[in-house]
């Protein structure tokens, strides 16, 4: 019964970290003084384009699936996606109350009224352009999208994992279009994605092992 109750908690603790991140995320977000703007000229070359607040959105439901699925299908591999995603996440909130930083990307005219355009109003009217380096929309991206994706190809459902890795690649692009993100962040959050990824290669490799098993 004890062993039984301690495995159940090597998966459960990420579920238990989620209000603990949320809780200091809010508290990061209060942090308003001294905050370093940490866009660079190369990010007013990228257009704004509402439409890719279409995959920004979808992250949400995304993260959702590719957990919900990973968890209750492929434990092994739920565990390095896990760690991966309560360090990175947690390394945010370090860089977040050391480094308080933000943007100056939002278009103060938008170039077209559409659907799309009111959703990206929306967006910036819950969502501060602080504390934004590394991307976490970038990096739970990659993190849960290629665990989803390897799950997937695992299970022979080819054509659902390329999907996957290309709803991550487009998430990863969108932050950027719709100036939620600079290129800054996007980089150090695909950067902080493979070192973790490196450091907990053992674990994805058991992962492997464990497939090739059967």
């Amino acid at each position: 019964m004890q062993q039984t109750l301690k495995e159940r908690f090597k998966y459960w603790q990420f579920i238990i970290y989620m209000p603990i991140y949320l809780f200091f995320f809010v508290l990061a977000e209060k942090m308003t003084a001294d905050i370093t703007y940490i866009n660079i000229p190369l990010d007013d070359k990228i257009p704004f384009v509402e439409g890719f607040i279409v995959p920004y959105l979808l992250w949400f439901p995304f993260m959702a699936l590719g957990i919900a699925y990973v968890f209750f299908m492929d434990k092994k591999e739920f565990l390095p996606m896990g760690w991966n995603l309560v360090i990175g996440m947690s390394l945010f909130l370090v860089v977040s109350f050391i480094f308080p930083n933000g943007l100056q990307l939002r278009p103060e005219v938008f170039p077209r009224d559409n659907i799309c355009t009111d959703l990206v109003k929306h967006l910036y009217s819950v969502d501060t352009s602080t504390n934004v380096i590394p991307s976490i929309h970038v990096f739970n991206s990659l993190v849960c999208g290629i665990s989803f994706g390897r799950v997937l190809w695992w299970k022979k459902h080819k054509v659902c994992a390329v999907a996957s890795y290309t709803m991550a690649g487009l998430i990863v692009i969108s932050t950027m279009f719709v100036k939620q993100h600079s290129i800054v962040d996007v980089v150090t959050g695909i950067l902080m994605y493979v070192v973790l990824t490196l450091v907990l290669g053992k674990l994805y490799k058991k992962a492997d092992e464990a497939r090739a098993e059967g």
